[in-house]
């Protein structure tokens, strides 16, 4: 990299972290040599009051002593009364504002402020915007993370004066923002009443497609990509265009990654070693693809001319291999060629789609359940202590548990003895917990085709009774090793 190198700065906390724990953090940020700008304030929900903003200006004193820049970030979406009487109080203080809406960008120019921060949510595509937005008084902008760096070098390009570009280099893209709350609405909560569940995620809710891949993350009233936006191996082609590098805070290594970044800007380490070591880092696998102009959730070669997208497994997962799929007794007498075709197949092979037959579920449902009932505790009985920790399942003992199978007319009733041993008990009992789903999605969740989150989140595995027990027993169902079956059998 060139002699005089790109700053780091760190984003604004885009979830919701317990009120120590950010504390904490910026702790480690002030000691870190890594960071240079730090922005901070509540950008996403103005619901979340674990730190106010008299706490947002300790930490701002704080990071400044230290000898950072500290930034205080306006709300990207204003919605009463109350957050534009926050909105104010940021304007009126003696630290730089980086404006993430035009009402906040009102009131810095109507206070004659001339060293503000044109935000990434203003959405700034084209030069008569940002010649707008200088003219008010803004001296740094940052690009949107969708804008293709071609296009943030041709208008660097037109600007009739500097101004300090910064890029979004790290963590998961900020999508877009609603008025409506999608994690309250996971836990059938309105909006206004949600408990404050964000809380729970300290990166957000992970949302997977049918096939099981990484699609989105959800974080109260944003949402985000689910992979990581990484540019460490891509810092040849940003040089020179941006003077600022921004990188997201994430719930665990965000300094390592830091720190990784600093080595590269700095000529300590090669870029693409760099963006290596960051992969164990990550809370997902890595993408690129906006700043190339391609899909966001493409990870494209640095190195590539044309840039050609290519597939990376997530972080710490590793892609499948005909060695990893089960061989079957006859598959052995099959010749070479044609047994590794099959295993190739039988990697991409999924359950189908189905329901069992309206007239076999009307005879199953009037029939006893006792017997299923007692096969499903049976089987929970059986199943090594690896498999099912009946330590963490010693809350259902002695509650009613029902498990409805929606498709097939049954309805399982049992529950955890003072033994440790399920067995059936009376249906009249008041239920505790009730689980229900489709045939289908039961069998593909035993098969991990599925997991508990994407079909709790579907509405294809729904829950109703105790909250508490729900969440343990999704847990524990997202958290079960279904291979040790496989292997014991």
């Amino acid at each position: 990299m060139s002699e005089k190198t790109m700053k780091l700065s760190l984003g604004p906390l885009l979830y919701y972290w317990p009120r120590q724990r950010v504390f904490d953090f910026y702790d480690a940020v002030a000691a870190s040599d890594a960071v240079d700008i730090v922005y901070l304030g509540e950008t996403v929900c103005s619901r979340r009051h674990e730190l106010r903003l008299d706490d947002w200006l300790e930490i701002a004193a704080r990071l400044e002593a230290a000898g950072k820049e500290a930034v205080l970030s306006t709300q990207a979406l204003i919605e009463s009364e109350s957050d534009l009487k926050t909105l104010r109080r940021i304007v009126e203080t003696a630290f730089r504002v980086e404006a993430n809406d035009m009402g906040a960008v009102r009131l810095l120019a109507a206070a004659g402020r001339c060293d503000w921060v044109a935000g990434p949510t203003l959405n700034v595509f084209n030069p008569t915007t940002l010649a707008l937005l200088t003219a008010e008084g803004a001296t740094r902008w940052m690009a949107p993370p969708e804008m293709a760096g071609e296009n943030v070098i041709d208008l660097r390009e037109g600007l009739p004066a500097p101004l300090d570009t910064e890029i979004f280099a790290y963590g998961r893209l900020p999508l877009a923002w609603s008025a409506r709350c999608f994690t309250a609405r996971h836990h059938n909560l309105q909006k206004d009443a949600c408990e404050f569940r964000c809380i729970e995620d300290a990166d957000g809710m992970l949302l997977r497609t049918r096939e099981g891949e990484p699609f989105l993350n959800l974080n109260g009233i944003q949402t985000q990509s689910a992979r990581v936006y990484n540019l460490l191996a891509d810092l040849a082609r940003i040089e020179g265009n941006a003077e600022i590098l921004r990188l997201s805070p994430q719930s665990e290594h965000t300094l390592e990654v830091a720190a990784l970044f600093r080595a590269a800007l700095d000529a300590r380490l090669a870029p693409a070693d760099a963006f290596a070591a960051s992969l164990a880092l990550m809370p997902e696998g890595p993408c690129n693809g906006f700043w190339y102009g391609q899909a966001g959730l493409a990870q494209v070669a640095a190195d590539s001319a044309p840039a050609v997208a290519v597939p990376v497994p997530a972080s710490g997962a590793a892609a499948p291999t005909p060695a990893s799929v089960p061989e079957l007794p006859f598959v052995r007498l099959l010749p070479g060629a044609l047994r590794e075709r099959l295993a190739q197949r039988l990697q991409t092979l999924r359950l189908p789609p189905f329901t069992v037959p309206k007239p076999l579920a009307r005879l199953s449902a009037v029939l006893p359940q006792l017997p299923p009932t007692l096969a499903l505790t049976t089987a929970l009985n059986l199943a090594p202590a690896s498999f099912l920790p009946l330590a963490t399942l010693t809350p259902l003992t002695g509650r009613h548990l029902r498990v409805c199978v929606t498709d097939a007319g049954l309805r399982l009733d049992f529950t955890l003895g003072g033994n440790g041993r399920f067995h059936p008990c009376q249906s009249d009992d008041p239920v505790d917990l009730t689980i229900s789903a489709s045939v289908r999605d039961f069998i593909a969740l035993a098969l991990r085709e599925e997991d508990a989150d994407t079909l709790f989140f579907g509405r294809r595995l729904q829950m109703e009774g105790d909250t508490s027990l729900g969440v343990l027993v999704k847990n524990t169902l997202a958290a079960t090793d279904w291979s040790v079956l496989r292997s014991s059998a």
